[in-house]
């Protein structure tokens, strides 16, 4: 009977979360295309603990839209009453569960959403914790060295490395000009294409196309979520919110250099 309660909550969740992010939906404007990158951070020496994710990115013709999925659907689904008493159903299954197959929903790596150009010329992170952080920051290219001869092929694209230091990671990225964006995963953007592949030289954070969609696409939205019981929103500058972020691993975050302040 267990097992087919629980696939069934779920599915209710889904349509719970779908439900609550309808309603906090502010559309930017339409979709060009939509992108999926499987997203894995390493958290020890010896790459045996991982975690992985999906970043699912939307690019429209002035602004992008870049979250991961596991954030998306535990935040659109906690922040309704009756997403709330599903989420606890499926925390007290995982809980009884002695097979470990029932996970707990929850974020993954990063409980952020990233909008690249919004407003224009500025980069805003929206970041929903018990307070609600906006960070915006100026929109800026990296600043990337662009590799002679040299070819790759992901997602079936033929790719170019390109690489750059950006606030204290070196990353080397694979691009395509098949696809003429400018855009990528993250904070990423600023190459002749999309990026297919971008990854730190440490390969503590590694981000790979998997998926391209071109019809039928998602308009590029602003989630306006947050908890009912922090209706404000608190700005905050990009180097404060990483200042007060507890370290969960020896890895620590895309951006080290706030230690410099």
């Amino acid at each position: 009977m267990k097992r087919i309660t629980i696939p069934f909550t779920l599915l209710l969740a889904l349509q719970a979360a779908q439900a609550q992010i309808e309603t906090i939906t502010q559309v930017i404007e339409p979709a060009l295309l939509e992108c999926r990158y499987k997203w894995v951070q390493k958290k020890d020496t010896l790459g045996t603990d991982i975690v992985v994710d999906t970043m699912v990115l939307h690019i429209g013709k002035n602004v992008s839209q870049c979250y991961p999925q596991s954030t998306f659907f535990v935040d659109s689904l906690v922040n309704t009453p009756d997403g709330r008493e599903l989420f606890g159903k499926l925390f007290d299954a995982a809980m009884e569960d002695t097979t470990g197959t029932i996970v707990i929903p929850t974020s993954k790596i990063v409980n952020e959403f990233y909008y690249k150009n919004y407003p224009k010329g500025k980069l805003t992170t929206w970041a929903p914790r018990a307070t609600v952080y906006q960070i915006e920051e100026d929109y800026e290219k990296q600043a990337w060295a662009l590799v002679d001869d040299s070819v790759k092929t992901v997602c079936g694209y033929k790719c170019h490395l390109a690489t750059c230091s950006f606030r204290g990671r070196d990353y080397k990225a694979w691009y395509t000009t098949q696809l003429p964006y400018s855009d990528g995963p993250w904070k990423f953007n600023g190459l002749p294409g999309l990026i297919t592949e971008v990854y730190d030289t440490k390969n503590h954070y590694h981000f790979t196309l998997v998926n391209i969609k071109k019809n039928n696409l998602t308009p590029v939205c602003f989630y306006n979520i947050r908890s009912e019981l922090q209706p404000e929103v608190e700005k905050i500058s990009r180097i404060d919110f990483l200042k007060q972020l507890p370290r969960i691993d020896k890895y620590d975050f895309m951006e080290t250099d706030y230690h410099q302040y």
